[in-house]
């Protein structure tokens, strides 16, 4: 039997793989065994699987096959099945050991050691002794099961990105095919100048390639803030070579995606948690933050014991999870998986998979059929047009005016002004903390109605604070509750700050900060700011060291400090934690003690922990022999602690936010209804509604018999969720779909909610037609974040799952940015919205001339023309309406829904086709007749013209002068149409005006009338287009369209504007 753990104490040396370990195993063997067995187990060796298990051709554990010689002496053979036992352990301690371990939280310590093959030593504390892992495994596990960090979301080849970004969607094909008729055209009719093709080939790859960029930057910003989010060393034990045959272990720091699973690491409070870790060894109150897996912003107490197997693992106390942060206490732990296997990296690859369509993309989409549509139409009528015309086309040139006023139709400025104005908005919202991963979530964001926001560090700060304290009154029974600004003067309250500044498990570490639990962390830096900072506290500590402490746990609810006296032999105990544990031991009758109730239930209602503070003095006679003070619970001190004395409260809380009350009012009158949803308690969360404006009612109202339902809580949603979460099963139960409507409609906290609960209720309010944002920090955040229409992670506190699952960063985190973000998403829309309608104004008129013609009026306006109003100027101003700022009635408005009001409605159609487009249209015939000499002569010899028959030099040179005063006056007509478009209700001029703000429209505005006249009045353009140089009547006569078609726009507006006013 000693030979056998001599051998397999050889076996677990540290490993080496393929030959290296074959030659290690038979050199041990031949110190443990005679020759005669030492050479049946070399061959072995290398006939058996050890060669095959270390290349990963076996993964089960093998049968050895020792070869029969000569029939062996019993010693032999007993020698024999012990070398073959070795050899047994040595395969097995090849093959790879599992890279997560199921239920870890059910498993003695000793059952985990052995299915990770690692070791502990010290009463699992493993400071000293062999524990760990050798580096030689470490490195095997490694090359087997990866480094210890998240693979990050899948994203497409950036090559393969701008490919569809330039040629995928229905806008581009529409543009592309655009595209290919006029070269086609250009091919047939062998023109030397493709422009047109080449000019709109360049908006469209231009466009995509600037979308292309700015979506490029979002993800290089996503890497950044996964690059300052660095991983910490942690401290890890590693067995060395063994010294004169007695292994050992070291601590050291590695990083922390070094670690695999059978690493023993040890952790103190403020440390992050690396990876999944079971618990093995830790001191007595430790606590970790699990706020960003579960949304409960306070600390929850770990153990070594191992738990029940009907407790969830995310419920057990023995377990630690990666992202989440120790607290208070130190802790042993065993790595039980890392990377993707962690339950953070589980959730992450839940979210994989493809977004839904934004509103956006379905917005563009109708709008393109509705157009495509229409200019198909456009260019059936003009065909029929030209064959009924008097002038004689030919076949090709009948084709070319066809294809002209199909492309005339289609807004090819759309796909630059849609990218944009978004990209406007995107470096807006960027300088108020708002990072856009994908540009159409921010229209989106601009329809949003409901606004599901997370508690912790969203509306709050996401820092527990100490605010108030409640100290008793000199003259009477009474508790006076001071804000902490107004605590300095009261001498009763510097003295309930000195002993929670001594009974405090935090403590400030020069280089590091502080270090501790929210809780104690915010009684301590309350009493620094009073006391005159961390020195002074210090100071005191150094003066009143604690010299016995029972540290804070579950079962007590308090925590015991000792501290020397000022009178010799003497001790200070305080007490510190539940007041319905301290108050019973204070000396206090019934009316204080009601006092004390009181001003506990005024501090509770208003959202704030609440902590009892009581002291009292161990005389020299009550002090144990030897000072050896000794205990754990009340029962059991070898010290009095009865008699304490009530010294106050301390009101903690996680405050709201700076700024957060303005933007939820903002949100309120802008329609959007912000609804808080959190993991927290029920009464905290109502108190911090209610202080935010989310809750009219300071007090809960969740009864579900009560159709109020302001406040809910996940055991009520847990009754009624669908089956399968999915809302649009058949025969959905009338009853859940009842309690759901009145939900959507009324409620507006969401308490003690599971990461379920909040995906369904985004569901819910999707279900109800209400388009959904959801704000989120935490893992738990993340499928709602994804299942809502805009999500949006925090970008400080927020785990990188979150992030990769929303559409928008907060960068700051606060909430405050994300309704200037709202702002940004309309204000977004609205432009591309007055974009359209500008565009749209100048088809009438474009295409007017063709039917026109049917009544023998000469050719008005060629498709050289046309084209160079859409291509060569309509274009940019198109694009400079993404940089208009917003209307005053912006945020005063009801969000618009995308299935309701449709970015291009009807309204839109009618103002540019039958309003504006009518007044340009009527202006430009107007113009044609008024402003070209001798216009009526060509109509009437234009009568007399047959099929055969060609005009003469003279009449040529009117009918291109009359084009040329169409066209500028077309022109003329869109700088009116660009100034009226510019608001939608409130007027450009005079009283209470919107004026003209934007200057790149200005600017844009100014070159259209240049390169007009320049393009009149050149030689090379009125070769081109067919223009003539035309007299100075002819260029300011027009000018009465454009003072006209505003002058009767801005009555309109003026009628309007002073009926929304007054």
């Amino acid at each position: 039997m000693a030979a056998r753990q001599s051998g397999l104490g050889a076996a677990l040396m540290p490993s080496h793989n393929g030959d290296g370990q074959e030659v290690h195993l038979a050199r041990r063997l031949s110190d443990e065994f005679p020759a005669s067995i030492r050479a049946e187990a070399q061959v072995v060796i290398q006939r058996q699987s050890i060669r095959r298990i270390s290349s990963g051709e076996l993964h089960d554990r093998p049968t050895l096959d020792l070869p029969v010689a000569d029939a062996p002496t019993s010693a032999e053979a007993g020698q024999m099945a012990q070398a073959a036992s070795v050899m047994q352990d040595a395969a097995s301690y090849l093959t790879t050991p599992p890279a997560k371990v199921p239920e870890p939280h059910t498993l003695r310590v000793e059952q985990l050691v052995k299915i990770l093959r690692t070791a502990v030593s010290d009463g699992n504390r493993c400071h000293e002794g062999c524990a760990g892992l050798d580096n030689m495994e470490v490195g095997r596990r490694l090359e087997a099961h990866g480094l210890n960090k998240l693979s990050p979301p899948k994203t497409p080849n950036k090559w393969v990105k701008l490919i569809k970004l330039t040629f995928g969607g229905i806008l581009n094909m529409l543009l592309w095919f655009c595209v290919l008729a006029e070269v086609i055209l250009c091919m047939w009719m062998k023109s030397e100048a493709p422009v047109t093709p080449l000019i709109l080939s360049v908006v469209i790859i231009g466009t995509a390639t600037l979308q292309w960029i700015t979506e490029l930057k979002a993800e290089s910003s996503m890497e950044e803030l996964r690059a300052m989010q660095v991983g910490e060393k942690v401290r890890v034990a590693r067995i060395k070579p063994a010294f004169e045959g007695v292994a050992t272990s070291q601590i050291v720091g590695i990083d922390s995606e070094g670690l695999v699973a059978g690493d023993v690491i040890f952790l103190t409070a403020g440390d992050k948690i690396p990876c999944d870790v079971r618990i093995i060894h830790c001191t007595d109150g430790t606590e970790v933050d699990n706020s960003a897996l579960t949304g409960e912003s306070l600390p929850e107490v770990r153990e070594a014991e191992a738990e029940s197997a009907t407790l969830s693992l995310m419920e057990a106390r023995n377990m630690a999870f990666f992202g989440t942060t120790l607290l208070k206490g130190s802790c042993t732990a065993i790595v039980v998986a890392t990377g993707d296997r962690t339950f953070l990296g589980e959730v992450a690859a839940s979210m994989q998979g493809p977004r839904p369509k934004s509103s956006l993309e379905i917005e563009i989409a109708h709008f393109i059929h509705l157009v495509a549509c229409l200019a198909i139409g456009v260019g059936a009528l003009v065909l029929v047009a030209n064959l009924l015309s008097n002038t004689h086309r030919e076949a090709q040139v009948v084709l070319e005016n066809c294809a002209t006023a199909l492309f005339t139709q289609v807004p090819e400025g759309l796909l630059p002004t849609v990218t944009f104005s978004l990209m406007a908005a995107s470096g807006e919202m960027f300088k108020r903390s708002v990072m856009v991963k994908k540009l159409d979530a921010i229209e989106t964001l601009g329809c949003v109605r409901t606004f599901c926001s997370d508690k912790t560090g969203t509306l709050t700060t996401g820092s527990m604070t100490l605010m108030e304290v409640a100290v008793p009154k000199s003259d009477s029974n009474e508790l006076e509750v001071l804000p902490l600004s107004e605590a300095s003067s009261n001498g009763e309250a510097m003295n309930l700050c000195r002993a929670g500044a001594l009974n405090n498990a935090a403590m400030h570490i020069d280089g590091t900060g502080l270090v501790g639990s929210p809780t104690e962390m915010a009684i301590f830096s309350g009493a620094a700011s009073l006391l005159g900072g961390n020195s002074k506290i210090k100071d005191l500590r150094a003066k009143f060291n604690t010299v016995f402490e029972i540290p804070f746990n579950s079962e007590n609810k308090w925590m015991l400090t000792l501290h020397p006296n000022e009178q010799e032999g003497a001790f200070a105990c305080i007490l510190k934690g539940a007041t319905e544990r301290i108050l019973p031991h204070c000396t206090m009758d019934e009316a204080q003690k009601e006092e004390v109730y009181k001003a506990l239930q005024r501090l509770m209602k208003q959202g704030h922990r609440v902590l009892c503070v009581a002291q009292r003095l161990v005389l020299p006679e009550e002090v144990p022999a030897g000072t050896a003070f000794a205990g754990s619970h009340f029962e059991d001190c070898n010290f009095p602690i009865d008699g304490l004395t009530f010294l106050g409260l301390f009101g903690i809380e996680d405050p709201p936010r700076p700024g957060v009350k303005e933007a939820v009012a903002k949100a309120e009158v802008a329609g959007i209804k912000v609804v808080m949803v959190t993991g927290d308690h029920p009464g905290t969360a109502q108190a911090i509604a209610y202080r935010l404006g989310i809750t009219t009612s300071p007090t809960k109202n969740g009864d579900p018999e009560s159709q109020e339902l302001t406040v809910l809580e996940g055991s009520q949603l847990e009754m009624m969720v669908p089956p399968d979460g999915d809302f649009s099963v058949p025969l959905l139960d009338p009853e859940i779909s009842r309690f759901w409507n009145t939900a959507t409609s009324n409620t507006r906290v969401f308490a003690r909610v599971s990461p379920l609960h909040k995906q369904i209720i985004v569901k819910a309010y999707q279900r109800s037609g209400y388009f959904c944002a959801m704000t989120g920090d935490g893992v738990n955040d993340a499928p709602a974040l994804k299942q809502a229409d805009v999500g949006i992670a925090m970008g400080v506190r927020g785990t990188d799952v979150a992030k990769d699952a929303s559409d928008l960063v907060l960068l700051d985190d606060q909430f405050s940015s994300a309704m200037a973000g709202v702002e940004m998403g309309r204000l977004a829309a609205v432009n591309l919205q007055k974009s359209i309608m500008y565009t749209l104004c100048s088809k009438v008129p474009q295409v007017a001339p063709a039917f026109i013609e049917l009544l023998g009026i000469p050719e008005a306006l060629a498709a050289e023309h046309i084209l160079l109003i859409d291509i060569g100027t309509d274009i940019w101003t198109a694009v400079a309406y993404a940089m208009q700022p917003a209307e005053s009635s912006l945020m005063e408005k009801q969000p618009r829904h995308p299935r309701d009001e449709k970015l291009v409605n009807y309204r839109v159609f009618l103002y540019s086709y039958c309003y504006i487009g009518v007044l340009q249209t009527i202006f430009c015939w107007i113009m044609y007749f008024v402003a070209t000499p001798d216009i009526h002569g060509l109509i009437q010899r234009h009568h007399a013209l047959k099929a055969e028959d060609k005009m003469s030099p003279e009449d040529f040179q009117i009918q291109t002068h009359s084009m040329t005063v169409y066209y500028w006056t077309l022109v003329l007509g869109q700088v009116a149409a660009a100034i009226c478009t510019t608001t939608t209700v409130q007027p450009v001029f005079g009283p209470g005006g919107y004026g003209l703000p934007n200057k790149m429209l200005n600017i844009t505005l100014v070159l259209e009338i240049t390169f007009s006249l320049v393009a009149m009045y050149t030689e090379f353009f009125q070769k081109t287009f067919r223009f003539a140089s035309l007299p100075a009547y002819s260029i300011f006569l027009p000018v009465v369209a454009l003072v006209s078609i505003v002058a009767l726009e801005e009555a309109r507006k003026r009628r309007a504007w002073c009926r929304c006013v007054g």
